[in-house]
């Protein structure tokens, strides 16, 4: 294995599990060798792939959009009504346009707005030693997926740009569209929420969309357990990876996610019992956030 691979992992048994699990898949001497097609790691990505603290980026632009569109939200009132509000929000700002006109939204969005604690740009506090991993393994004929709780069209927006991943493979929330004939032809237009793709609806997002069991997976919180479990399920050699949020000089230090309220405790009980992959931030990772001169940009 190529050490410069995973430059910005210390050296550390989370960087020798992968170095190892990879090295053992792709030997072909080796009793747990894969062939490129059954090689399928799967990711959450809130959390997991980049920041969600203090609250989700998508959220960040729903309430944007809404205060353009004429009806500020605050925070605080999406806190008091709970789900409801929170729904109503989403179906305010991502409904009533077609794919392509909310596409072009998110673009803009994310190429003006800033995070207010590190003053950049939400696709540039993606994970340094992530893209790393995505990049080692694709580099060994690795298909990446992302399964997520956050909205696919609106992952899809910046996610190829930034990670290198297809927009066929990244999947997460997704809603009903309705098929028009407009002014440019065929349409579709969004309309509200029709699957939350997170906790166990994503074993079942991965069947529908793979095809199969992955050999890989990485979450952060019990919304990712079921991902996970369904990954270690897999009768071959499997990998699990935990993120672990545990450095609020660099990052953020917290073990639960900011809106849908899953914890840790699951996940990582699961962790201990079944010998996953622990990569705790602070520990693991020598940089968090890429360099800002080599932040991949988002096409606005």
């Amino acid at each position: 294995m190529n050490e410069k691979s995973l430059a910005n992992w210390r050296e550390s048994p989370a960087k020798q599990a992968v170095f190892d699990f990879v090295a053992a898949i792709t030997d072909p001497t080796s009793p747990d060798y894969l062939s490129p097609p059954d090689r399928v790691a799967v990711f959450d990505n809130d959390g997991t792939l980049w920041t969600e603290q203090p609250v989700y980026a998508q959220l960040m632009y729903a309430l944007d959009r809404a205060a353009e569109l004429g009806h500020p939200t605050t925070l605080q009132e999406l806190h008091q009504g709970g789900m409801p509000a929170l729904m109503q929000l989403l179906t305010l700002s991502h409904t009533g346009m077609t794919t392509d006109e909310f596409d072009e939204a998110c673009r803009r969005w994310l190429a003006s707005a800033t995070d207010p604690r590190f003053g950049r740009h939400y696709p540039e506090l993606v994970y340094q030693p992530m893209l790393e991993l995505l990049s080692f393994l694709a580099e060994n004929d690795f298909s990446c997926w992302i399964f997520s709780g956050g909205g696919t069209d609106f992952m899809r927006a910046w996610a190829t740009d930034v990670y290198g991943i297809p927009p066929h493979r990244v999947i997460g929330s997704v809603g009903e569209t309705e098929l028009r004939t407009g002014a440019n032809g065929p349409e579709l237009v969004k309309k509200g929420v029709q699957i939350v793709n997170d906790g166990a609806q994503k074993p079942s997002s991965i069947h529908r969309h793979v095809g199969q069991r992955p050999i890989l997976a990485a979450g952060n919180t019990d919304g990712d357990l079921a991902m996970l479990q369904w990954s270690a399920a897999h009768p071959g050699r499997t990998l699990q990876l935990v993120i672990q949020h545990t450095d609020a000089e660099r990052e953020y230090n917290y073990d639960r996610d900011p809106i849908l309220g899953s914890g840790t405790a699951e996940l990582y009980a699961a962790a201990t019992a079944d010998g996953w992959t622990l990569v705790d931030m602070a520990r693991d990772w020598l940089t968090v956030h890429p360099p800002v001169a080599t932040s991949a940009p988002v096409r606005a």
